[in-house]
């Protein structure tokens, strides 16, 4: 039987502190690959706490992939891979937290009841009124005011147990500048490793930088390892990937840092797009916190929360990579103004944008749940399954006996669904061979792209 002393938990939730010291034991080798788990009912009584508890520590260690459960047998310590470097993870505190023509829009962001149209020109009308002129007006720094990464390098603490420099901060207009300015960084005539399926536009981005493409099929633990070949750089979703929504494993995620720090040259741009967003238990934890041979460039936008006309993202960058940057890239003149920069600090500083997500991550669970219902509620609701709808801001929805994808697409949108809203998933394969085989059609499924109207008409949706 598992024995911790839950009295040394401090502010930590229970549950949350019970997943620490388990995932810490599993990765020292206390709980050996392979050994069962004490069931939940049984370590709830033995450590005097509910069943609730644990079953929330069992959940965040099956999403992370430190476990994995078997049907009607348990949960079981999952084998992780060997090797120096990898420590366990440290933990600080976590609060839970453009029109395009290939399919539903990655940059595509919340958009209920203007929330973040009213949070942004409040802000906006605070900073023009109260901010000094020469702090709003004056041009900003090329990596961005220090001001605004002091305020997102306290946010990635808080949100994301990051201890990131502000001094390693870029700030920039939008996630495809900063992968343009990643292809400058790294050199020309590089091998860039994609996930597949995956953000067809990426493909576009690195091979107008001049760079090769690889594209990456994926299983059920993330990228296949196996298939990166000669890659130099791999630019992976780990937290949730688009469009699959597939959360990479524990074990996956060292093998990933083994293969990058395998040669040097190597890079992994890990792309955290919508972290923020997990709908239950706690976020699953950025590849950069195990990051310690300095392989990983970490990117983000505030696009997906605050909306895709703000084209503001970010990237911390290694100490190499931003040695580079100075020599090389200093030049650039910062590409999102000053006013922009001062109004998103001021939200960071002043917590709104926590609550502002919190808002948003209730809305969207919301619609989750009445997806499921409207799903459940149908005759042949056997036939449709609900993947990764915990992992963020979309899921994907695997339908049984579908002929023909892109006509039940067009069926959706004759109901009323919109096409933005019902997406098959086959539309972001690259190679074919690296689409789903398992005989289901997939659609992915925006939450914020629906309203009540459109869940209540997936009950009516002919499969046939």
């Amino acid at each position: 039987m598992l024995d911790y002393d839950l009295s040394a938990r401090g502010d930590s939730a229970l549950y949350d502190f019970l997943y620490q010291r388990i995932r810490d034991d599993i990765m020292a080798g206390a709980i050996a690959a392979g050994q069962r788990l004490p069931s939940k009912r049984a370590l709830a009584q033995h450590l005097g706490v509910s069943v609730v508890t644990v079953e929330g520590a069992y959940a965040q260690l099956t999403a992370e992939g430190y476990v994995r459960s078997r049907p009607r047998s348990g949960y079981f310590a999952c084998e992780l891979p060997a090797g120096e470097g990898m420590p366990v993870p440290t933990s600080a505190p976590v609060v839970a937290c453009e029109a395009v023509d290939d399919g539903a829009d990655l940059t595509s962001s919340v958009s209920f009841s203007g929330d973040a149209a009213r949070l942004w020109a409040r802000a906006l009308r605070q900073t023009l009124s109260s901010e000094p002129e020469g702090e709003v007006f004056a041009p900003a720094p090329a990596q961005g005011s220090m001001r605004l990464r002091r305020a997102i390098a306290a946010y990635l603490r808080q949100s994301r147990g990051l201890a990131v420099d502000p001094a390693r901060i870029v700030v920039g207009a939008g996630a495809q500048m900063l992968d343009v300015m990643i292809s400058q960084l790294v050199g020309i005539g590089r091998e860039f490793a994609v996930e597949d399926p995956g953000y067809v536009r990426l493909t576009r981005i690195y091979e107008a930088c001049g760079q090769r493409v690889r594209h990456v099929p994926l299983d059920r633990q993330g990228v296949r390892v196996d298939a990166l070949g000669d890659a130099d750089v791999l630019h992976v979703m780990p937290s949730h990937q688009f469009p699959t929504g597939r959360v990479t494993t524990i074990g996956r995620r060292y093998e990933l840092l083994g293969w990058a720090s395998a040669r040097e040259g190597r890079w992994l741009v890990e792309d955290d797009y919508d972290c923020e967003f997990r709908m239950s238990g706690r976020p699953v934890p950025a590849l950069l916190s195990a990051d310690v041979a300095g392989n990983v460039i970490y990117t983000n936008t505030f696009s997906k929360s605050l909306g895709s006309a703000l084209r503001l993202a970010y990237m911390v960058l290694p100490e190499e990579l931003m040695e580079r940057y100075v020599r090389e890239l200093g030049f650039y003149s910062s590409t999102v103004s000053s006013v922009q920069q001062v109004t998103l600090a001021r939200i960071l500083e002043g917590g709104e944008y926590e609550r502002h997500v919190a808002r948003v991550r209730k809305r969207c669970r919301d619609m989750r749940d009445a997806l499921a219902n409207a799903l459940r509620s149908r005759g042949d609701a056997e036939r449709v399954r609900i993947e990764e709808a915990d992992a963020g801001l979309h899921a994907v929805l695997a339908i049984e006996g579908v002929r023909d994808a892109e006509v039940l697409a067009e069926r959706a949108v004759d109901l009323g669904i919109p096409g933005v809203a019902f997406v098959p998933l086959e539309r972001y394969v690259w190679d074919a061979g690296n689409a789903p085989a398992d005989g289901r059609a997939r659609f992915v499924v925006p939450y914020d792209a629906l309203d009540a109207a459109a869940v209540a008409r997936f009950a009516d949706l002919s499969l046939c």
